[in-house]
């Protein structure tokens, strides 16, 4: 059993690796996207009630698996120990706790719009450039898979709140989530500062270009997660008004 757990969630069980951009990425991306697509198409149709549980269900998978890989971690020889990185100082595990509170608790309710649209914004960046799962593994190894399916369950229950109408975006108030990156970065410091060991929650303490300073970091994090927090805000308008336009041509 022992051997069987070693193997399975071992980096070197196949000769098959995953790169920037190859097949791979791009399978996990289309059934990704695709998955999020068509439940979405799906679920728009369905009762109240039918929506409210495909919410819930991948809030539940999102936080499940959030929890589970601290587990799971050690049993894997990429890891070996419990990874401190994988703390909630990054904005994607932070969304992933974030979306487990406001999504069931009502209290939470008004931060919820914020919290999907960079649910979404910060999975998506990841997706496009998955940089810490992309080291020569092989495609279906833990780390690979856990990564990219941590990301889709968090993507998938951002999309579905927005194109389900749980929540709706107004351009006018943007500066929430504006506010909440610059939250974020502050979280992030008090991480970074408190841990140290070279921890580079949110990508602030050290630069990962090498065309940037490490000073420089900050800003140009804040500022690239906004710009792609707009580009959700774009899609999201654009879409809206297509299927608006489709569903008066069909009355």
């Amino acid at each position: 059993m022992k051997e069987f757990v070693a193997w399975l969630f071992s980096e070197n069980n196949s000769s098959l690796q995953i790169g920037l951009f190859d097949g791979w990425h791009f399978l996990y991306l289309a059934v990704i996207l695709g998955g999020a697509l068509a439940l979405s198409l799906i679920y728009r149709k369905k009762s109240k009630g039918a929506q409210n549980k495909i919410l819930r269900f991948f809030a539940y998978l999102t936080i499940g698996l959030y929890i589970a890989d601290f587990f799971i971690m050690p049993l894997s020889d990429s890891y070996g120990q419990i990874s401190v990185d994988k703390l909630p100082y990054h904005i994607c595990t932070l969304m992933a706790v974030m979306a487990a509170f406001v999504q069931f608790n009502e209290r939470f309710r008004r931060i919820k719009t914020p919290v999907v649209t960079l649910a979404v914004t910060s999975a998506l960046m990841w997706m496009c450039y998955p940089g810490s799962a992309l080291g020569g593994e092989p495609p279906f190894s833990y780390r690979i898979f856990q990564t990219f399916m941590f990301h889709g369950f968090l993507f998938v229950w951002g999309v579905l709140n927005l194109s389900l109408g749980e929540v709706e975006l107004d351009i006018r108030k943007i500066w929430k989530e504006f506010a909440a990156i610059l939250m974020i970065l502050v979280w992030a410091w008090f991480g970074n500062t408190v841990y140290g060991n070279g921890q580079n929650w949110f990508f602030i303490k050290y630069s990962i270009f090498p065309f940037l300073p490490d000073e420089a970091m900050p800003v140009a994090t804040v500022v690239s997660v906004f710009l792609v927090c707009l580009a959700v805000y774009g899609i999201y308008f654009a879409l809206k008004k297509i299927f608006s336009y489709k569903k008066l041509q069909t009355v």
